[in-house]
């Protein structure tokens, strides 16, 4: 195989070209977060993701400093927007009671457990709000204040 400069240069037009089109082609995706899903080609929108919301939706109720009781992802997530979780989001070495923290939070969200235990948590840790799915909530003392966007979560203040 011979080539003189001319066809290296062509050679690497062409690498260039596809790799231009691979990368294209795997961030087609992002696009439509740019343009709308509904002016995407349907070959893209069949594979189109909505964007997530966040909990910027919680922060008009939820001070900075308050005590949110919330599952394994909203507590990694919450405490972005200035409140505390009951169980911290990832492993805390300065935290003595993570153990304990950890347990009352799974024993809270645990189908059967009764209102009143559930009640002794949310007393135990000073929470002030309690963000769990939309099935109604059995826990006498907690009234609905917000839902996220999808419907998905609800955002329940404690009374006092």
């Amino acid at each position: 195989v011979q080539g003189g400069p001319r066809a290296v240069r062509l050679r690497w037009a062409w690498a260039l070209a596809a790799a231009l089109a691979v990368g294209a082609w795997t961030q087609s995706g992002v696009l439509g977060y740019v343009v709308g899903r509904a002016r995407l080609p349907a070959v893209l929108a069949v594979h189109y993701v909505r964007p997530w919301a966040g909990y910027h939706w919680i922060t008009p109720y939820v001070r900075y400093g308050d005590v949110v009781m919330a599952r394994d992802l909203p507590s990694r997530l919450i405490p972005a927007y200035g409140a505390y979780t009951v169980t911290p989001g990832y492993p805390d070495l300065f935290l003595p009671d993570e153990d304990r923290r950890e347990h009352a939070a799974q024993r809270y969200y645990r189908p059967g457990t009764p209102p009143g235990v559930r009640r002794d948590i949310l007393r135990a840790y000073a929470v002030r709000w309690v963000l769990d799915d939309s099935t109604p909530h059995p826990v006498p003392g907690l009234r609905p204040v917000a839902r996220d966007a999808a419907g998905d979560e609800v955002l329940y203040a404690v009374a006092p």
